[in-house]
Order: structure tokens, then sequence, then C-alpha cells
């Protein structure tokens, strides 16, 4: 009985842990600046690289979490990802030859 208790309260944790991750983005600091570089990254490649729409990149890059600002230029992309208690903006830059690249933001 003690053990049952004892697996059920464990279950419980890792359930509702997995459900503030999930739902209201409660993310450690460094898995939340690695995300949107992630995300910028791979949308920039999406747009210019592999020319595909910016429906179709979008709908790529939310793969776990859909990012809360999209700004696609000329030849950058930024992104914005908002946790509970932090802000991540990221840029991806374009460069012809070279594929796409994390930048400064302004």
């Amino acid at each position: 009985m003690k053990f049952l208790c004892i697996s059920f309260f464990i279950s419980l944790v890792l359930i509702l842990s997995l459900y503030s991750i999930l739902n209201w983005r409660i993310l450690p600091d460094k898995l939340g600046k690695i995300y949107p570089s992630f995300a910028a990254k791979e949308g920039c490649s999406c747009l210019f690289v592999a020319k595909g729409s910016e429906e179709y990149c979008k709908d790529y890059v939310k793969q776990f979490f859909k990012p809360d600002e999209w700004i696609a230029g000329k030849n950058f992309l930024s992104i914005k990802f908002s946790t509970s208690f932090s802000d991540f903006h990221v840029k991806a830059v374009y460069r012809p030859k070279l594929g796409c690249n994390l930048g400064p933001i302004p």
C-alpha cells in the first residue's frame, strides 16, 4: 500500500510538471534561449534556402511551441518567444552562398 501511494504521488508530480511546461511555458532560461534560436534558424532556412511559403515555414517551426512573434523581412527572420518569466528575441539573417546565421537584434 505504501508503494502504491508513493508511485501515485510521483506520477502526479510528473504529470503536473509536464502540464505546466506545455501549457504555462515554464522553462528554464537556458532551454528558453535554445528553442527560439533553433526556430529562427530553421525558419530562415525554410523561407530563404528551401523557398517555402511563409505559412508552411511557420507551421514547420512550431514543433513544440508556436512563436509569439514572427517577422519575416527581405533577408531575415525575427522570432520572439515568451515564457512566464522571460522573453527571448532571436534574429536569423540569410546571406547568399552562406545560408542563415543568427544575427544581432537591433
